[in-house]
């Protein structure tokens, strides 16, 4: 049988693993496998190396672990233990150590201190045992939460019956009974019967979800966030253990109540493109995450696991997509053991070696030594024509052996070429050339080497990952848009290794807190580990006096791109900043975490017995990164759109999406599925699916980039309005007419699935000066002031539950709004549907208005007429009668105590809330937490019936008040509302034209955020 012959270009981690399945016994010698490799050893970033000269010391790229969660790379590991004949262990689990415990470095106040704290042991074993569900992991989370606050933190939530004997779905319906849900209070007993309901069909048959379901649960987290919230926050200062539970709590309900209502529980490869737009702290953010939690070091390590800093600029917050970020970290809830696994030898040794052992025994071939150039597309685009090869070093004879053996027998990767076995050894030896480097001084030993389609490959695996590109897929750059866009989104960043030998432990060190340490983005350094359990596997002389060894690892500052391969100064510049960083991190921070040790400054003398610094800035070695909106760029194991090259490494669509080893391998088994369809089982992704040429939806079929051009006066993300002046009134309105409008802008649209109700027969009216706006995400467009007029109905969205309305959110309706930007014109009306109207707005302190009104004029038909003319006509006139204190307004500390005397005013005066609707306070909870959501109905009209909609959307946003200052002061007006026939307020909403209104003055800062879409037409 003739055997297809298969060239795969890069022996890091996915291209061993694509080698390996493909050379599995299943796979019945079906192909011949070589695999093209850089230089003398084999793993990529994984790659690791022993020092003769040190002891046989281990130098690795960075810190590696597994976490418990990774199916695929376990299985993976067991399965080259179980085939190997060289181990470096006896049996696959002895080469891990799992790790219960870490240490965050917590930062208050600009200082630093450890939060030390344990992560539970979960049964199973990972790659063996099947995966647990979320949804039982869900339900722990709960029980833990339900747990904490009667025990530990049971002071804090006192008040309460004893829940502790009840499981956990009964203890949170008694939380909600106990005020934690916002729901009428009538509606009790209907909502236990739905919530009962709800939580057992969830847990125990997730088959039957629906988005209904997830939406009810997600309003129940919201609510018991909100609980916990307002009853924690007061004593977080002084709390620290407190203040951490809220930090898990928070974190822990915000990504459930945001994965609910994006539906990326429900169908997460759907949803996932709603919002990857957003970095992964804005969607957190979005769903009410507190601040607290967004800047806490819990968070920060998040984004220090995965290097999540374009440019290595560790300074800056960091930058993940959201969807991406919340599905792998629902992926790690199901682990099993301990969340970490760490080595108990080298990288490559534990992991590598024996997957190249079984390669050997397979028959798969590697060429060591041989670069990769370039790749050639033939000229129709169909296909790779060629590839072409440098060939670094002639070998004196047969096949390069790249492992040397250590006096205990075990087989490892070495630091350096096996010069005995090369032509010339002793030169390349006596030369220092670094034959991994791109920018390698050695010339090539060999002329260069090229592959031929047909006649040398029928396929090729593309196994280099994106940072290469460049210079060696060039010619597919220039010659396919998709190249040339998956080129310029995705992104790397270089990293940074330190390893230090010390001549005591950990405790004789001054160390007594778990040796697992994130989190201290007090410098670039910002983890490390101590990893002494390799030391076993080391061959220090007796004298060295060895007792312990660190690794710390870290973004390094560079640019985007790489410099040319003629810089043959490049590496030297970076190692000296990477040991200069080193240094300063041993004189400045060692005395932090080793007292005993350490003196300020530097390290006590003898203490430190070796050390080892790498810059990790070669193409191969960058990390590759997961910015906002680059996942959808990627393309597939097939997807490269030349018929036989197929691509793998933790940089195409693998449904992990972040860098890590289980997407390393995930990508490697689905580079072998695409050619072979095996592997057939590659847990917790479809392997279908994203084997398929294009992965998600064709662009056909999907939303299309919004196309820009100069003049645009509309702008996406974040809009921030600061120095805002805001005179605020009630006025009595009539609840028919404000339902009314409801109904016409959202129930009929709709269908019934959005239901919105006024809260009472009361409007507000406001009029703001807003000093300074700006869209976040255009820096370069500058600032502009804006003032604004608004009519808000304070309203809930309504679902029929036991033949009742229960009100289920709160959201601010603005039936007109009238302002004089014309940016914000636009802008409103284009990304959110706010009904925006051209107007001019004079203030108290305006020039010349030495009366103190405050004047509205609109452009508007005054009277509907073939001859009136749209012009400036007055809306409204408020007439200035005074201020003076008031007692109501002393105690408004805040934005909750506002809102808080809000709805009890409301609530008291007139006929108080409409009898429909006898609403629980807690319905305003995302009030209460300075956020104020609003809806609207977004549409515009069909360019060829201009009496229909081509596009329809309700929409929310949210505006989150990031400072308020009020003043205890009632401010008195005598208004009148002018009638214009093309904006009726008054008759609209039953509003008394000409009366006296109190009112107060607010000064505050927000910022709008990005919304959502709650229904779509």
């Amino acid at each position: 049988m003739t055997k297809t012959r298969i060239a795969i270009l890069g022996g890091g981690l996915s291209g061993i693993v694509t080698a390996f399945y493909l050379s599995a016994p299943e796979q019945r010698r079906k192909y011949d496998i070589t695999i093209y490799q850089l230089g003398w050893r084999l793993g990529g970033k994984c790659a690791t190396g022993r020092n003769p000269d040190h002891g046989e010391r281990v130098q690795e790229h960075g810190l590696h672990v597994f976490m418990g969660a990774y199916q695929n790379a376990f299985h993976m590991v067991q399965e080259a233990y179980g085939e190997a004949q060289n181990l470096p262990f006896e049996t696959w689990d002895k080469a891990f150590t799992q790790q219960t415990t870490l240490t965050l470095m917590d930062r208050r106040n600009g200082e630093y201190e450890p939060w030390p704290f344990g992560v539970p042991v979960m049964p199973g074993t990972p790659g063996i045992t099947k995966a647990p569900d979320i949804w039982g992991r869900i339900a722990e989370v709960l029980e833990w939460i339900e747990s904490e606050m009667l025990g530990t933190h049971g002071m804090t939530f006192s008040g309460h019956p004893d829940l502790s004997s009840l499981p956990w779905w009964r203890r949170m319906i008694v939380r909600l009974l106990l005020g934690i849900e916002h729901l009428v209070a009538e509606a009790a007993s209907v909502l236990i019967r739905d919530a009962l309901g709800l939580v057992q069909t969830l847990v125990e048959d997730p088959a039957k979800h629906g988005a209904h379901h997830h939406n009810l649960l997600a309003d129940a987290a919201a609510g018991l966030r909100s609980w916990i919230q307002r009853r924690a926050r007061p004593l977080l200062e002084k709390d620290a253990d407190l203040r951490h539970f809220w930090i898990f709590v928070d974190l822990g309900l915000s990504s459930l109540i945001g994965s609910l209502r994006d539906g990326l529980l429900f169908d997460p490869e759907a949803n996932l493109e709603r919002v990857n737009h957003l970095d992964y702290r804005d969607w957190l953010r979005s769903h009410g995450a507190d601040e607290i939690t967004l800047d806490s070091s819990l968070i920060r390590s998040l984004y220090d696991l995965i290097f999540a800093y374009p440019q290595g600029d560790w300074t800056k917050p960091g930058e993940v997509e959201a969807g991406t970020m919340v599905v792998s970290l629902m992926n790690t809830a199901t682990y099993q053991g301990a969340i970490i696994w760490k080595f108990n030898s080298a990288t490559g040794d534990a992991i590598v070696q024996p997957i190249y052992e079984v390669l050997k025994q397979r028959g798969v071939k590697v060429e060591f030594f041989h670069r990769v150039d370039r790749l050639v597309p033939s000229a129709d685009g169909k296909q790779i024509e060629s590839v072409e090869l440098g060939r670094q070093v002639e070998l004196l004879g047969g096949d390069y052996d790249p492992l040397r053996q250590l006096k205990s027998g075990q087989y490892v990767w070495p630091d350096r070429p096996r010069f005995e076995q090369i032509k010339d050894g002793d030169k390349l030896k006596a030369s220092g050339a670094d034959l991994e480097s791109h920018w390698t001084e050695w010339e090539d030993a060999l002329p260069p080497l090229t592959l031929t389609a047909g006649d040398d490959y029928d396929a090729l695996v593309l196994a280099i990952p994106p940072a290469a590109h460049p210079v060696i897929c060039r010619d597919l750059i220039a010659q396919k848009q998709e190249w040339a866009r998956f080129t310029q989104t995705i992104r790397s960043t270089a990293t940074q290794n330190l390893q230090t030998w010390m001549d005591k432990d950990e405790t004789e060190l001054g160390w007594t807190l778990p040796t697992l340490v994130g989190a201290f983005d007090k410098v670039n350094l910002n983890t490390w580990c101590d990893i002494s359990e390799v030391l076993a596997t080391e061959e220090w002389p007796k004298d060295a006096g060895i007792c312990t060894e660190q690794i710390m690892c870290g973004p390094l500052p560079c640019k985007d791109s790489i410099p040319p391969s003629t810089d043959h100064e490049y590496p030297k510049r970076q190692l000296k900043q990477v040991e200069e960083l080193a240094e300063r991190f041993i004189a400045d921070q060692g005395e932090r975490f080793w007292s005993k040790g350490f003196g300020p400054g530097a390290p006590q003398g003898g203490v430190i017995r070796s050390t080892y610094v790498r810059a990790n800035i070669d193409p191969s070695e960058r990390y590759t990164l997961t910015v906002r909106n680059s996942t959808r760029h990627r393309m597939t194991a097939s997807g490269s759109t030349y018929s036989n090259l197929y691509l793998t490494g933790d940089w195409i669509q693998n449904g992990q999406n972040l860098g890590s080893f289980e997407a390393s391998t995930i990508s490697g088994m689905l580079a072998s599925h695409a050619i072979s369809k095996f592997p057939t089982d590659i847990r917790g992704v479809d392997a279908e699916a994203l084997t398929q040429a294009e992965y998600p939806a064709k662009p056909s079929q999907a939303r299309g980039a919004f196309v820009k051009h100069p003049g645009m006066a509309t702008f996406p993300g974040r809009i921030t309005l600061d120095d805002t002046t805001m005179w605020a009134f009630l006025l009595d309105a009539d609840y028919d007419l404000m339902a009314g409008y409801c109904r016409r802008m959202f129930d009929e649209p709709s269908g019934g699935e959005v239901r919105v109700r006024p809260m009472s027969s009361k409007m507000m009216m406001t009029i703001v000066d807003i000093g300074t706006g700006r869209f976040v995400d255009e820096p370069e467009m500058g600032w502009s002031p804006e003032r604004e007029l608004t009519f808000w109905i304070p309203a809930v969205r309504v679902e029929a539950r036991g033949g009742k309305e229960v009100a289920t959110h709160f959201d601010m309706v603005m039936p007109y709004l009238v302002l004089d930007n014309p940016v914000a014109i636009a802008s409103g009306r284009e990304i959110f549907g706010y009904a925006k109207q051209k107007g001019w707005i004079t203030l108290p302190d305006d020039e010349g208005n030495s009366a103190r009104d405050l004047n509205v004029d609109l452009f508007a038909t005054k009277s509907f007429g073939k001859t009136s003319e749209q012009a400036r006509h007055r809306l409204l006139t408020l007439g200035h009668q005074g201020e003076k204190e008031s007692a109501a307004l002393s105690g408004i500390s805040g934005f909750g105590d506002a809102v808080r005397s809000l709805y009890h005013h409301i609530g008291k005066s007139g006929d108080g809330w409409h009898n429909s609707l006898k609403l629980d306070f807690e319905i305003l909870g995302d009030a209460l937490h300075r956020r104020v959501p609003q809806l609207f109905l977004k549409q515009f009209r069909d360019v060829h019936d201009g009496d229909r909609a081509c596009y329809q959307a309700i929409t929310e946003a949210i505006g989150e008040v990031t400072r308020f200052d009020a003043f205890p002061r009632l401010t008195t007006f005598d208004m009148t509302l002018e009638h214009l026939d093309s904006s009726p307020v008054a008759k609209d909403f039953g509003i008394a034209p000409q009366q006296r209104l109190h009112g107060v003055r607010l000064e505050y800062d927000m910022t709008i955020l990005p919304g959502k879409v709650l229904w779509q037409a």
